[in-house]
């Protein structure tokens, strides 16, 4: 009985433990405005290269979308402008499964990286994150 008793304590200490770990994780881990990003289509144009990507967004409010062109390393801001009917660029989408397309403008020069980066306030909490990084 009493190897009973010890087993009972182990695996309510272990619990305990465990669950102050994932609340630990919780406290410090960024918040995700995002998710389940999946780049359906890169077509090069004239004026740059069109980009339509799905995900889906959380509670997060949507503040800016950039993009850059890399070559060599080197990132450079390329402008961009909405293809999907968005009414601006920093529209703020409803929380769900979403579709972006966008035309990264790129002055005729080549770059080997598109990179997608936004920022968005999650309660109070500004979260910078790379949305897609593509190869070109």
């Amino acid at each position: 009985m009493k190897n009973l008793k010890d087993w009972w304590h182990i695996a309510i200490i272990a619990t305990v433990l465990s669950a102050a770990v994932q609340f630990g994780y919780y406290l410090v881990s960024d918040p995700v405005p995002y998710k389940d990003v999946v780049i359906t289509s890169v077509e090069r144009t004239d004026e740059g290269y069109v980009v339509a990507a799905s995900f889906i967004k959380s509670e997060c409010k949507f503040k800016r979308l950039e993009v850059f062109g890399i070559n060599t390393g080197v990132p450079v801001y390329l402008e961009w402008k909405a293809l999907d009917g968005s009414p601006a660029t920093d529209y703020d989408r409803s929380i769900g499964k979403q579709y972006l397309m966008i035309l990264a403008i790129t002055s005729g020069k080549d770059h080997h990286t598109l990179e997608i980066r936004t920022r968005h306030d999650c309660d109070g909490k500004l979260v910078d994150k790379i949305f897609a990084k593509i190869d070109l």
